[in-house]
């Protein structure tokens, strides 16, 4: 019986060294993997971004003062490459804008560039109510119903000459359709305009434009 005792304890020690030896083993070996991934994680990640893992600021200006901007002007400002419209123009672009909101502002956008390009004054562009304009109150009938044409003026005065209306002497024959009335696409190109508008627009002295596709310049 004694002798059986003994044997069930150097089993259930042996049996205990074991166990430990396992525990310790995938320990190790757990620890190890961890290192190995961590360390190639790291090591690839400071291959590829090597700022983010030793971030090292190399624009010490960034952080320095910042200048006054004083200096800066709004690009309508006048300046040596950029000079004020003088009085004599080519003369007056007068236009029809059909559409919704979002048409109507490209469209007069591209009427300010266009009267640059072309060295014309651009007479305030009339908006037309129609079933397309969707989203617009059925009440508006001109240009001041959305915009202030008062600051619309004076806000692009460095840029284009712009009216509220053509002279008294040429209304009568733009209501006799004696100008050239242009329907240009969104796609027409700057060259259009100079070679097809801008001979009308020095012999005639006014062209219409009637704008219908959300803008009239590519």
């Amino acid at each position: 019986m004694v002798f059986k005792s003994k044997i069930k304890w150097v089993a259930l020690l042996v049996l205990t060294l074991s166990l430990g030896s396992m525990v310790a083993h995938l320990s190790m070996t757990k620890f190890s993997s961890m290192n190995l991934i961590q360390y190639s994680a790291k090591d690839a990640l400071s291959h590829d971004f090597p700022n983010i893992v030793s971030p090292v600021i190399r624009n010490k200006r960034l952080w320095g003062t910042v200048r006054s901007l004083e200096s800066l002007q709004p690009y309508a400002n006048p300046r040596n490459s950029y000079p004020v419209p003088n009085e004599n123009t080519n003369g007056f672009i007068f236009a029809k804008i059909f559409g919704g909101f979002e048409k109507i502002r490209s469209s007069i956008c591209d009427l300010v560039t266009i009267s640059r390009l072309l060295n014309a004054t651009l007479v305030i562009p009339e908006i037309q109510e129609s079933t397309r304009s969707k989203q617009i109150s059925y009440k508006f009938k001109s240009f001041s119903y959305l915009y202030d044409e008062e600051q619309f003026i004076a806000s692009l005065k460095n840029d284009v000459n712009i009216v509220k209306s053509l002279p008294e002497h040429l209304k009568a024959a733009r209501r006799s359709n004696e100008f050239p009335i242009f329907k240009p696409k969104n796609s027409a190109s700057p060259n259009f305009y100079i070679k097809e508008i801008l001979p009308n627009l020095k012999k005639a002295k006014v062209v219409g434009l009637i704008i219908t596709e959300g803008g009239c310049l590519q």
